[in-house]
């Protein structure tokens, strides 16, 4: 083909067509003009593919890490509603609107069940592949209902830490002969027994301290619950917006 055209270019040139030989090489460089811009169309068109291609994979694995987290999140929202019922109780013990219930779990106003979500831990840096713009909403709405979450946990611990546990040591309320009576256990068979003297804990009813106490835990807790119903709202838009895309 190249022969093909510089033949032509010279049969031009020999017989003195001078005109007819440079309108033939504007010719000539449109098309190689035109060929160079098919070319990088098609290369842009190809790179756009497989761009879609790996973003269409990463809805995939995003919605399969939110079905993990969605599980975590309804059982963390199972616990939540648990202690808030027991520090409703114990605040009624307190009024004298109920009594011990040997089957409530005293012991969960000492520690603190947290878990780690993995969405954003997971894709916060991938965020940028996404260009479809519903997607990259939902998750940075998803994002921040996760920061919401964790600011509610790192409130509740660090309350539990600077003040009630510190005021439970004060009152004597931790079991201290539970503990070493079951210290050869490992921790997580440890946690779930109840190391609250209960007689201890009685004796500062209706004291101004532990109702405060149970105040800011209320309120925290709510928080914490609150929070998780956000994540769970959140993330079920965004399951729904990766589904209708890889439909």
């Amino acid at each position: 083909m190249i022969k093909f055209f510089r033949k032509i270019r010279y049969n031009l040139m020999e017989n003195n067509k001078t005109g007819k030989y440079f309108k033939y090489a504007i010719g000539e460089i449109i098309l190689v003009v035109v060929g160079i811009l098919i070319a990088l169309n098609i290369n842009n068109w190809n790179e756009k593919r497989k761009a879609k291609i790996t973003e269409f994979e990463l809805y995939k694995v995003i919605l399969t890490d939110i079905e993990l987290d969605e599980e975590k999140i309804k059982d963390r929202i199972k616990y939540f509603k648990k202690v808030q019922s027991m520090q409703h109780h114990i605040y009624q013990e307190t009024k004298g609107l109920a009594i011990y219930d040997s089957t409530l779990a005293y012991q969960e106003l000492r520690p603190l069940k947290i878990f780690n979500l993995i969405v954003k831990d997971n894709y916060s840096e991938k965020y940028v592949m996404i260009k479809n713009d519903n997607v990259k909403n939902q998750l940075e709405s998803y994002f921040k209902a996760e920061d919401y979450f964790k600011n509610a946990i790192t409130d509740i611990t660090t309350f539990k830490n600077e003040h009630l546990r510190p005021a439970f040591s004060r009152f004597g309320i931790h079991d201290t002969k539970m503990f070493f009576d079951n210290y050869q256990l490992d921790y997580f068979e440890i946690a779930e027994k109840n190391y609250i003297n209960y007689s201890k804990l009685k004796q500062q009813y209706g004291t101004v301290e532990l109702d405060q106490l149970l105040f800011n835990l209320g309120i925290k807790t709510s928080w914490a619950l609150q929070s998780l119903k956000l994540i769970q709202e959140e993330g079920n838009k965004l399951k729904k917006s990766l589904e209708n895309e890889l439909k």
